[in-house]
């Protein structure tokens, strides 16, 4: 008869997270997640098989909290406002530790499964985005010239982008290129 789990799965999987948040996959040990998970090496095994499962778990639990993030795009209001108020969750979210995400797409850009989890991220946000935009259009708060599928992969690259420029520049200079980022939008 197999033994019932003693712990939270999914807190342990964000508990993973922040380890290779900080650490990167290469730089966490297995020592470093029997530390902060606070269970075997023999548990860790069991549950998520091999370290690189467990960075997999990690990163689809660290998808859903930023899920959270991109379901702000989909929020009633003026577009602008809606743009504004994601950025700032954007940049506030990266104050601490850069996103996990984005390292994951630095570090581990030869990892096929990896690739496939940021590549269907970005597409979640591009969707939201899109979404957003042709609200805007509609609303003509933004002209019809613009080719909005492009508009919502360079918003993609812009959150991307804050999440690297935030571990080095000011709040206010994040603030400025978000601002210069939504030119588009009345």
């Amino acid at each position: 008869m197999a033994r019932k789990k003693e712990f939270d799965i999914s807190q342990a999987a964000h508990k993973a997270a922040d380890v290779f948040r900080k650490k990167g996959f290469e730089g966490t040990s297995m020592q470093d997640l029997v530390d902060v998970l606070n269970l075997s090496r023999s548990s860790i095994y069991e549950t998520f098989g091999n370290k690189k499962e467990l960075y997999l778990v990690a990163l689809d639990h660290y998808t859903n909290e930023v899920d959270d993030l991109t379901s702000i795009l989909y929020e009633n209001g003026p577009p602008k406002t809606v743009l504004d108020k994601f950025f700032v969750k954007i940049i506030e979210h990266n104050e601490l530790e850069s996103c996990f995400m984005v390292q994951a797409s630095l570090e581990m850009f030869t990892h096929l499964d990896v690739m496939d989890r940021v590549g269907r991220n970005n597409i979640k946000r591009e969707k939201a985005f899109l979404f957003l935009l042709e609200r805007a259009l509609s609303n003509g708060e933004i002209t019809e010239n613009q080719n909005l599928s492009i508009l919502s992969k360079y918003l993609v690259n812009v959150t991307n982008g804050l999440a690297v420029t935030s571990r080095s520049t000011d709040k206010s200079t994040l603030d400025q290129i978000v601002k210069m980022s939504l030119y588009f939008i009345k």
